[in-house]
């Protein structure tokens, strides 16, 4: 942090951060803060450096549903075309679906969690077998591809297109779909279409969970690099957004998760209204004495909030996540909020360049 250019400010949110791990026992994490789209705070707490990369959990739907959405942008897809026929090759390779309403989910529908897969149906939230899996193949050997044939043996809850129900199922399938209809896999596309196009050099998914947990879990960036990334939300260059998939991003109708119509699910992001308001978190809480590798005991989260004038938080934090205490994510999201709302103008200040993160490419 000491050769970074810092406003006045930022020590308030380093304040807000240091009393928020002391007063939870939050021995490891990270902040970074962008105002109007540059970098103008970064930090790392317990050891953790400033641009070290952390694994982003559920922040990493958003990397998947740009990638989506520059498949959209090539024509190779629509955001109302069902996924049959864009997995034939998965159904081909890892079993005909149990289901056959899955065929007919839209690919809108599996981003803004509509599908009607649902959240879970083994002894985990994030897909059947992965207990088992892990019981018998190391954590860092276990890929997404030995999960796909429970995936597809698993039954909707509901019709597609009648309910929110948040799953991770859901986003497996899109990386699926990029995977199908571009010549890369997975990581080396987002990388190409999404993330270079943010200036992140050279990124990976998490070395340990990245590839079982892949398109829902499964990036690893630092907090500044992350920030950077969420840019394109903002700034919604060309390249990457088509009027009607920048319209779905911003446009909560159809897409709500409560009744009281606070908060809408689009593209691998909460948003509120009115703004919109750009935000997301992500936990991790695995336990398991028997798994291949050793006894896994972790809990560890991440969030974001990106406001409308490009003004944003991220913050990394190793003992508890959004799902262990969320009254405790929420005392944080609140006061980083809130803050963020207080430093406006922010001066010239941007420390991406020195952590080696380039300009959107529009």
């Amino acid at each position: 942090m000491d050769d970074l250019k810092l406003p006045a400010y930022a020590g308030h949110f380093d304040l807000i951060m240091q009393r928020w791990m002391a007063a939870h026992g939050v021995t490891r994490g990270s902040l970074a803060v962008m105002c109007e789209c540059r970098l103008v705070s970064a930090a790392g707490y317990g050891g953790r450096g400033v641009n070290e990369r952390v694994p982003l959990w559920s922040l990493s739907k958003a990397i998947t549903a740009l990638s989506i959405a520059s498949l959209i942008r090539e024509g190779k897809l629509r955001l109302d075309d069902p996924i049959g026929p864009h997995l034939s090759h998965a159904f081909a390779e890892f079993g005909q679906p149990a289901d056959d309403r899955l065929g007919r989910i839209t690919v809108a529908q599996l981003l803004s969690h509509r599908s009607g897969i649902p959240r879970a149906t083994d002894d985990n939230l994030f897909a059947p077998g992965l207990v088992q899996l892990l019981r018998e193949c190391p954590l860092r050997a276990a890929k997404i591809e030995m999960l796909m044939p429970r995936i597809l043996e698993s039954r909707l809850s509901r019709d597609s297109g009648v309910a929110f129900e948040y799953t991770n199922m859901g986003y497996l399938l899109l990386g699926q779909i990029i995977e199908a209809l571009g010549v890369e896999r997975y990581e080396e596309a987002c990388a190409i279409r999404v993330l270079a196009i943010a200036g992140i050099t050279n990124p990976r998914l998490d070395a340990d969970w990245g590839g079982i947990m892949q398109a829902a879990g499964g990036w690893a960036l630092s907090g500044p690099e992350y920030l950077a990334f969420i840019r394109l939300l903002h700034l919604r260059p060309p390249r990457l957004f088509t009027d009607d998939v920048a319209e779905f991003l911003c446009a909560p109708d159809g897409k709500w998760m409560d009744a009281k119509r606070t908060t809408a699910y689009t593209l691998g992001v909460v948003i509120e209204s009115p703004g919109p308001i750009f935000l997301h978190s992500g936990g991790h809480n695995w336990k398991q004495d028997d798994a291949a590798s050793g006894p896994i005991d972790e809990a560890r989260g991440t969030s974001f909030v990106l406001l409308p004038d490009g003004t944003a938080w991220f913050a990394s934090y190793d003992g508890l996540s959004a799902g262990t205490n969320p009254q405790a994510t929420s005392e944080l999201h609140q006061a980083l909020t809130q803050a963020c709302e207080n430093v406006r103008p922010c001066g010239a200040i941007d420390n991406f360049p020195g952590l080696g993160i380039g300009h959107i490419w529009c």
